[in-house]
């Protein structure tokens, strides 16, 4: 990427480019293109210096300063490895409990995670990340911490037939419900034993 070597995004990079506050994750994409160009380049400077395994850094940095270095080129490149490193499970809609008003999490993402993975997943942190936490791949603790939550019914993460629900029906509309009938055991068996003496008929 860019001819540079890039670490894997982590928990201690996202940390480290907000206390730059470097636009590329405290603006919004529209905000960051209304910037001027240097200010531009200086937020792609300060990205891969924190992101880069320095090989060949002196180089580009030399590029990117003569404006040699195709500058929109290079913030899709970087957008995309910030994008990618950053992923997240995607979450669906919960049905309100009676009694038990919807809240969002009021503390901060980057706090929740570094509790979760130092708590949760520290053997891995020892093994593969050099004992610090924060070098965790950001968006690998995102979807273990996303799993952990639905498994405590917390969130939930969009499913098979949460997808299904959104293929159009042959009017062109989205499904708006499952399936009536769901079977299991026995029951599933004789189901399926009569979808397929009913397809046989067909044919």
């Amino acid at each position: 990427m860019l001819g540079l070597k890039l670490h894997n995004y982590t928990i201690g990079h996202e940390i480290a480019l907000i206390r730059q506050g470097n636009p590329l994750v405290t603006y919004s994409e529209k905000s960051f293109d209304e910037l001027p160009k240097d200010a531009k380049r200086l937020a792609l400077v300060m990205a891969v210096n924190v992101c880069c395994k320095k090989n060949r850094v002196s180089q580009w940095l030399m590029g990117i300063r003569s404006h040699s270095v195709p500058l929109n080129g290079t913030i899709a490149t970087i957008r995309e490895y910030l994008t990618v490193g950053s992923q997240d499970l995607p979450t669906t809609r919960m049905p309100r409990q009676q009694g038990v008003p919807f809240h969002y999490f009021g503390g901060p993402e980057l706090a929740r995670l570094l509790n979760y993975v130092t708590a949760t997943h520290w053997k891995m942190i020892d093994a593969h990340f050099g004992g610090s936490p924060l070098n965790f791949p950001f968006g690998l603790a995102k979807m273990l911490y996303s799993a952990h939550l639905e498994s405590e019914g917390s969130i939930w993460i969009v499913n098979e037939k949460d997808e299904w629900r959104k293929q159009p029906k042959k009017d062109g509309t989205p499904e708006s419900t499952a399936p009536a009938k769901i079977s299991i055991g026995d029951e599933a068996v004789k189901d399926f034993q009569a979808a397929v003496a009913a397809a046989n008929r067909k044919n």
